[in-house]
């Protein structure tokens, strides 16, 4: 049978490489990968066995939007990326609030925070749950 083993990457599309290089790699620790030499300019992160893949698109209407960062609240794609982070929640909303990083704390009973990224790229910050497979 052939399955699916891992997610291997995400890829966000951003309005600034610069902005989203220090989000990503100083912000949240990612560390940037190397990429290979495409036509197209961009940034790779390693996160563990997974990378985040940041395409480049000038004309992209990007900035901190005024959605709220209540996921539910957001429409109903619900688009985003999560990361597991080290440290508690209330060491995670410290951080952020240092970089002053809008946030709100997840309502699903669930260790979780959200944001933006400076492009508003909706970011799902959690300290992580393990949800066992459904039985077939």
């Amino acid at each position: 049978m052939v399955r699916a083993k891992h997610i291997h990457h995400m890829n966000i599309v951003v309005n600034d490489l610069e902005k989203a290089r220090d989000f990503y790699g100083r912000i949240l620790g990612l560390p940037a990968i190397k990429r290979p030499n495409i036509a197209q300019p961009g940034l790779w992160f390693g996160c563990e066995a997974n990378e985040l893949h940041i395409s480049f698109r000038q004309e992209l209407q990007g900035g901190r939007t005024n959605l709220s960062l209540h996921g539910q609240e957001r429409g109903k794609e619900g688009r985003h990326v999560a990361f597991t982070m080290d440290g508690s929640l209330d060491d995670i909303a410290t951080h952020l609030e240092a970089e002053s990083v809008p946030y709100v704390r997840g309502t699903a009973g669930l260790p979780q925070i959200f944001c933006e990224d400076p492009s508003g790229n909706f970011i799902e910050l959690n300290t992580g749950w393990y949800q066992a497979p459904l039985s077939s």
